[in-house]
């Protein structure tokens, strides 16, 4: 075996979960080779050093900052009462702001006879009224 190969399998190795045929190869390589036989020693030690580690444990002092800093976030009421309050403001703004801009729409107007209908039209349609339809309209 190469020492790449057996790098990918010295963790399985030194945790005995190789198969047989495998573990062979990699012990044949580990009695040749002085630097994976180096590395495979040190991963031994790993357990080891594991079971001695014991995680810190937080003092009363810091549970107690912790629960200060829960409780200053709670739920505040009135807090999301005004933010609701403005949204739905602002919506109500926006459809009354789009309804008003529908109502104010530069319609032609309506008039008694046909001829002054169609004079309303050209006017507003001259006037930018009907955008890319301009051109159509007959010239005076």
């Amino acid at each position: 075996m190469r020492c790449d190969e057996v790098q990918k399998w010295l963790t399985d190795y030194v945790e005995g979960v190789l198969p047989l045929e495998q573990a062979q190869a990699v012990e044949a390589h580990l009695r040749e080779c002085p630097d994976c036989a180096h590395e495979q020693q040190l991963l031994q030690r790993v357990p080891q050093v594991l079971r001695q580690w014991s995680p810190p444990v937080p003092s009363e002092r810091i549970w107690a900052g912790v629960e200060s800093r829960i409780r200053a976030r709670r739920w505040q009421p009135r807090r999301y009462a005004l933010i609701a309050t403005l949204s739905a403001a602002a919506a109500a703004l926006l459809l009354a702001f789009f309804i008003w801009e529908r109502a104010t729409s530069a319609y032609p107007p309506v008039v008694d006879s046909y001829a002054r209908y169609w004079q309303a039209h050209r006017e507003w349609a001259q006037s930018g009224g009907a955008g890319e339809l301009y051109p159509y309209v007959e010239a005076q």
